[in-house]
């Protein structure tokens, strides 16, 4: 309905036109750009009185009005499942908002938002994640929808299925890798779901659970055949330093490229400690420097000097790192695959787990959440097993064991 607003009227004592748009019992008003004197202008009717040519367009712009009104509403709910006045006025005034959510903006718009936080509340290999995911989602919808992108509103529980053998067949990804991209493609659906743009949850039913997987990790012998290496290549010698240096700290890669002066400190024993907070999971972590990790401090930098936010070591890019461990990897004609992470991995079994250090000190020391995490560890230190069965069948000697086992004995 239209009415005027004899509250704000001008200097010459014209009214602005509003409309009312209800729709379920919500309304609000909006400005129509019409004014008028209020002695025209017929309450009951919504409209001008007279046939002068001022009152005829006032008219005729308002039913033309009206009619976009209805238009617009109409496409609306085409789009949503409940249009609302909001939703209406914006569709008039042409504001992007009353425009559907489609899926590729949404997850775009958050792709820029991880950026903004890099450093802050995420990391760069987190958001390149989410843009990868984004790609692979880009080439599903073209090769199986023949589009570029859809409104968030028509996805479900088939699209996720067929974006999941997508990965699977297309991409060639692993069972655990085809998990994760599904993890970043479901937090985007969320992410429509509570702003309401999204009525069904089509991960309702769907489980995302990785897999357990081998984590590699450097025996005692191929540890220290990475030390022995003589490398007269200089970023060959940094990266087996760098590497060898999470061997023994059990640092992440962002956790050592944000290694600053600040996080190390120096005990009453001199005993150099490391306490941080991990770049992943923001929990605390504190890990007592050994021999090792410390020479390659000292090798690198002088702590004495360095200012309180500078970093302790020379980082290089992950992706030039583990490029160079490959060549590293042929040097010494090791056939496991040698990445960064696999130091980490190194730490948590040969270095303690194997070394008699309990899994509660290793579980503080790698920063993890939750001891479960640790326990990944202690199931493949299978040695180590064997060698505490063997110490225990020599202490126990034959205190316990049946007669004639001992007499045989």
């Amino acid at each position: 309905m239209f009415y005027i607003n004899r509250s704000r009227p001008t200097k010459n004592g014209d009214c602005p036109i509003n409309m009312r748009i209800t729709i379920n019992g919500q309304s609000l008003a909006m400005f129509t750009k019409r004014y008028v004197q209020p002695e025209v202008w017929d309450g009951k009717l919504g409209m001008c009185k007279g046939k002068t040519s001022e009152a005829l367009e006032v008219n005729r712009y308002m039913e033309a009005f009206k009619a976009n009104a209805y238009n617009k509403y109409a496409d609306l709910n085409a789009l949503y499942d409940q249009a609302t006045p909001e939703l209406l006025r914006d569709a008039i005034l042409c504001v992007n908002t009353s425009k559907s959510k489609t899926l590729c903006t949404v997850w775009e718009d958050h792709t820029h938002d991880l950026k903004l936080l890099i450093g802050k509340e995420t990391s760069y290999a987190n958001y390149q994640k989410y843009c990868t995911a984004l790609k692979w989602m880009k080439q599903f919808l073209l090769e199986e929808y023949r589009v570029h992108d859809v409104p968030i509103k028509l996805i479900n529980r088939q699209m996720v299925v067929k974006f999941e053998v997508f990965l699977r067949t297309k991409k060639m990804c692993n069972y655990n890798t085809t998990i994760k991209y599904l993890q970043n493609f479901k937090r985007i659906v969320m992410i429509g779901f509570k702003n309401g743009w999204l009525k069904i949850n089509p991960f309702a039913d769907f489980k995302l659970t990785l897999r357990e997987v081998d984590r590699p990790y450097l025996t005692e012998k191929e540890l220290q055949n990475i030390m022995d290496l003589e490398i007269m290549i200089p970023r060959l010698e940094l990266v087996r330093d760098l590497f060898v240096f999470s061997c023994f700290s059990g640092l992440a890669y962002a956790d050592l490229f944000k290694l600053k002066a600040s996080e190390i400190e120096c005990d009453p024993k001199g005993v150099l400690w490391i306490r941080t907070r991990r770049q992943k999971t923001k929990v605390k972590a504190q890990i007592p420097l050994l021999n090792v990790p410390t020479f390659i401090i000292e090798k690198y930098t002088d702590l004495s000097i360095l200012k309180a936010e500078e970093k302790v070591l020379p980082v290089i890019s992950n992706q030039k790192l583990n490029a160079y461990l490959k060549e590293i990897q042929t040097l010494i004609g090791l056939e496991k695959s040698l990445t960064f992470h696999v130091a980490r991995h190194t730490f948590a079994t040969t270095v303690t787990m194997m070394n008699g250090v309990p899994i509660e000190s290793v579980s503080r020391m790698l920063g993890h959440k939750d001891i479960k995490s640790t326990q990944h560890y202690a199931r493949i230190v299978d040695t180590k097993i064997g060698n505490d069965m063997t110490d225990l069948a020599l202490k126990m000697g034959s205190r316990l064991s049946f007669p004639k086992a001992a007499a045989s004995v």
